[in-house]
């Protein structure tokens, strides 16, 4: 019987304290989300969940267009429960979890780390510019009178979607890859994969304001008609806790800026409750996700090799 070497057995205890971390994440909020259901009740809450099980298929379906493109063609099964399971490491403060969990899937299908890593980094930017861009639209689609004060909005969303022309995103990667003192030459992404991983990840952040709509118009009733709101809202609040990196998985910024986008419409409570209830339904959808995925690896071990075709 082999020995497994130091580098799994620290991928594995990553893993491990991962997955704590995220079962830890669903027991804590329990009780609050309990006390909430009251109010919004647990059909709200079921079809919330259900919104960001389908975003989380989504953002999977966006990640693989783009290592498609790095040169991973592996199954779609075997890419979707890799990517599944490295969500797990959101949970890990840090924010880099996944993305090396990720690059390690894609040397064990023969690409080198630097191509398996710049895919991940790629797929993460696109979700980035995604977020500012439906988030911005989302605002102004609902506000249109407030553009000719907040004009520069749509300066930022032309910028953003800028970064995902090849040519600038190349250019972008080759300095990276200088300050990071790499001398190999950054993988060429196609545009086709920029706009199917774009695509696929606008879907996530509709699903995403859909559940964020579910919640906003039991919580704060009468205010109909604000799926842009809660679209724009929310994907600007997940870009708001992203770019926090120490907290995990965006703990604390993301909710803060949730109050402070739709203090127009709900009370700081209100939205308090929302931001919590959406915390859960994320964190329970990733969990699901997680067993998906460690079923789906578990499923590909006992496939024969000659049907493990795309």
């Amino acid at each position: 019987m082999t020995r497994p070497t130091r580098g799994a057995s620290l991928r594995w205890s990553l893993f491990a304290v991962a997955v704590a971390l995220l079962t830890w994440a669903v027991a804590s909020q329990w009780e609050a989300v309990s006390a909430a259901a009251v109010d919004v009740g647990w059909g709200a809450i079921g079809l919330a969940t259900l919104a960001a099980m389908a975003a989380l298929g989504f953002n999977t379906l966006s990640w693989r267009a783009v290592m498609r493109s790095v040169g991973l063609h592996a199954p779609v099964v075997d890419a979707a429960s890799v990517f599944l399971v490295s969500q797990a490491g959101k949970y890990v403060p840090g924010a880099v979890w996944p993305v090396l969990a990720q690059s390690e899937f894609a040397r064990a299908h023969g690409l080198s780390r630097t191509r398996g890593m710049t895919g991940s980094l790629v797929a993460v930017a696109v979700g980035v510019v995604t977020a500012g861009v439906v988030g911005t639209l989302g605002l102004v689609a609902w506000a249109p009178g407030a553009l000719a004060d907040y004009w520069w909005a749509l300066v930022v969303v032309v910028v953003l979607a800028t970064l995902l022309v090849p040519a600038v995103l190349t250019r972008a990667l080759r300095l990276g890859f200088t300050v990071m003192r790499r001398s190999a030459e950054p993988p060429t992404i196609m545009g086709r994969a920029l706009l199917v991983s774009a695509a696929w990840s606008a879907a996530n952040w509709l699903a995403l304001g859909l559940q964020a709509w579910i919640l906003l118009r039991i919580l704060s009733p009468g205010t109909e008609g604000l799926w842009s709101l809660a679209t724009g809202a929310f994907a600007l609040a997940w870009l708001a806790g992203f770019l926090v990196v120490f907290a995990p998985a965006g703990v604390g910024p993301r909710e803060a800026a949730l109050v402070v986008l739709l203090a127009a419409v709900a009370t700081r409570p209100e939205a308090l409750a929302l931001a919590l209830i959406s915390r859960f339904a994320m964190t329970l959808a990733d969990a699901v996700g997680l067993g998906c995925g460690l079923l789906a690896r578990r499923w590909r071990r006992d496939v024969p090799d000659h049907t493990a075709a795309l």
